[in-house]
Parts: C-alpha cells; sequence; structure tokens
C-alpha cells in the first residue's frame, strides 16, 4: 500500500503523463498530500503491528525458556522421587545401580533381579490386567525404572517406534488415559 500510494504520488510529479480531465490543477496538490499522509500513516500502523509482533514473539520464547526450565526441574525431582522410592523399597545404591546396570546392558537377569527388588510389583500389574505378556512387563519393569522411550529402545534393541507401539498397547491394556504419563503411573505402583 505504501509503494503503491508513493508511486501515485510520483506519478502526479511527471508533467508528460497524462492527467486525469475530472480532477482540477489546484486538486493535483490536495490529492499528492493526501497519499503521502496517507502513506506516513499505513507506514506508522505497520510500525505498530509490528512491534506488537515482536513483543509477542518475545513473550512466547520467554514462556518456552520457563516452560523448559520447569520440565527439566520436574525431570530431576521425579528421577530424585525414584531414588527415594527405591531407597524407601529397602534398595541400597549399590542395588539400585546393580539393576540399572542390569537394564541397560540388556541382561537376562534384569527381570528376575527386578522382581527380587520390586517383589509386589509384578502382581499389581497383573492386577489390573492378568493378560499381559511377558515382553509388556519387561517394558512396565524397564518403565517402572523411569526410563524413557530412547533409553528402552537402546536397552531391548528395539526401534524407537517399536518401543512406542508397544508402549501405546501397554497404555490400552491397563486403561491409562492419555493425559497421564505412562512412566509416571507405573512408578506409583
Amino acid at each position: 500500500m505504501i509503494c503503491i500510494n508513493f508511486i501515485v504520488c510520483l506519478y502526479f510529479d511527471f508533467d508528460f503523463l497524462p492527467k486525469s480531465r475530472f480532477i482540477e490543477t489546484e486538486d493535483f496538490k490536495t490529492i499528492k498530500l493526501l497519499n503521502i499522509l496517507f502513506s506516513i500513516a499505513s507506514f506508522l500502523m505497520d510500525i505498530v503491528f509490528i512491534t506488537q509482533k515482536d513483543a509477542l514473539i518475545n513473550g512466547l520464547i520467554t514462556d518456552k525458556k520457563e516452560k523448559d526450565s520447569t520440565i527439566k526441574d520436574l525431570v530431576k525431582t521425579n528421577a530424585e522421587l525414584m531414588k527415594h522410592q527405591m531407597l524407601i523399597n529397602h534398595l541400597s545404591e549399590e542395588n539400585i545401580l546393580e539393576i540399572l546396570n542390569l537394564a541397560e546392558n540388556n541382561s537376562p537377569m534384569f527381570f528376575e533381579k527386578f522382581q527380587v527388588f520390586f517383589p509386589h510389583f509384578i502382581p499389581d500389574i497383573l492386577k489390573i490386567n492378568p493378560n499381559l505378556i511377558h515382553s509388556e512387563l519387561y517394558f512396565c519393569a524397564l518403565m517402572k525404572l523411569d526410563f524413557d522411550t530412547k533409553k528402552i529402545a537402546q536397552c531391548t534393541n528395539n526401534s524407537i517406534r517399536a518401543v512406542e507401539s508397544k508402549k501405546y498397547r501397554i497404555r490400552k491394556k491397563l486403561n491409562i488415559s492419555s493425559e497421564i504419563n505412562v512412566n509416571s503411573f507405573l512408578i506409583k505402583i
């Protein structure tokens, strides 16, 4: 709009271009002045809109940074709560490290040790749904240790997509709503 107005203003300055017969010579100066004022007003309105958008973008960036820091704090708190819960279950730091090490190395001893350290977990899961198969119980054990999808994929030599599918099936079998984090649900059991 601003460019069009400036071009129109320039048009009235060129004497060799034909001018409208219906506009008198005195009115050309008024039209030119109105076009310039309209151009300036449009330019100022654009500046106001740009500054508002800039303020909105800066606000969104600030909100994202705050949410990211909150998420990091929650993840840290969740990890601390998981360790605290394991200690409540009479697990020493050595036992915790041992079971985490077995899980990370995909050791066949992991599931047996897990059942020793968490004797009530598997029966409680089976009370919710007795149709869970061994591999789903294994995934539940890894999620109880608060392993994320990527870490579970590394530990079980599966793709991330396969782990996501397995977690989705477990969520459905245990009737966990989509608003609840599966790991948080299983940690509480």
